[in-house]
């Protein structure tokens, strides 16, 4: 009896030892100090797709209304490495190779004109971007701002939920960056910024991501890299007599694969929501509310 206790007991420790040694050569106990390579002249192409839907919702003395729009995109694009400083921080030029684009309610839909892009980002070698600058016609492209003497400010481009995702999704993902010290599947790390919209508005934004596995994709060795935003907001603005309130949530997960050897991204993809709920109020005259829900998926990978 002993001896055959004694066996199992030989059994069970040699499994255990196997197992140990299996664990610990295991690529998914590796560690990694995750960076952005490369030197100046590199060339990537990439492949883009974008979809962009949004409904929108609002009061009439006749009842509700509602109005559809949906955007299409794709695109190829270069991303070229500029320069690259002895801290590592990288210069990166991404200009459009081709393009085509859409926009209708869903059910009818018209092309768009293909316009030139040029866009200039600094960014440290961990991804958090320092500097980012989009040129039009050779010049930088400024974001246009609405003026506070606008008769109806609810319909100016400050309260265009379009730029309310585009805004808010921007400074998330220029401060998603990877940790300073070398990490392991599982591993989490968080980020919190924010993000003023209007004068009285400024939306903060919680980013967490994870190491979430490592994967073979088209022969590369990646470490997929998740993150969550989570970006709810409400707040009033006051024009005159007029009250503007805004309330709302924006929500997005990004999933990056990540060649941790060549040091940049075989593939990315993106999911976001944004809900912003808009009241016009003012003495004598009937609350309008407007609401719109916005999702958008987009997915680049790399070509070459």
């Amino acid at each position: 009896m002993r001896k055959i206790l004694l066996v199992s007991m030989l059994c069970v420790g040699l499994i255990l030892t196997v197992l140990a040694q299996t664990q610990q050569s295991s690529p998914q106990q590796q560690t990694f100090v995750l960076r952005y390579k490369g030197k100046p002249g590199d060339v990537n192409r990439y492949k883009s797709w974008f979809v962009l839907r949004m409904v929108g919702t609002f009061t009439t003395p006749a009842g509700p209304r509602e109005r559809r729009m949906e955007y299409q995109s794709e695109a190829t694009y270069l991303h070229k490495i500029v320069s690259v400083a002895e801290d590592g921080t990288l210069e990166i030029e991404t200009t459009k190779e081709s393009g085509k684009a859409k926009i209708g309610d869903g059910e009818r839909m018209e092309d768009l004109p293909d316009k030139p892009y040029r866009r200039i980002v600094k960014m440290t070698n961990r991804g958090k971007v320092i500097e980012a600058k989009e040129y039009e016609n050779g010049e930088v492209k400024e974001e246009e701002e609405s003026e506070e003497g606008e008769e109806l400010p609810v319909a100016s481009r400050r309260y265009d939920p379009t730029r309310w995702l585009d805004k808010i999704y921007e400074t998330a993902v220029h401060n998603i960056a990877f940790p300073e010290q070398a990490i392991k599947v599982g591993d989490v790390w968080q980020e919190k910024v924010s993000q003023q919209m209007t004068p009285n508005c400024k939306v903060p934004i919680a980013i967490t991501s994870r190491f979430k596995e490592l994967v073979k994709l088209d022969g590369r060795l990646c470490a997929v890299i998740q993150s969550e935003i989570d970006a709810p907001f409400e707040a009033q603005d006051n024009f005159g007599e007029i009250t503007v309130g805004v309330k709302g949530r924006f929500t997005a997960t990004m999933t990056i694969h990540f060649d941790p050897e060549l040091g940049d991204e075989v593939q990315a993809m993106d999911e976001a929501r944004l809900t912003l709920e808009m009241t016009l109020s003012a003495p004598g005259r009937p609350t309008l509310t407007i609401t719109h829900r916005l999702i958008s998926r987009g997915k680049t990978v790399k070509l070459d």
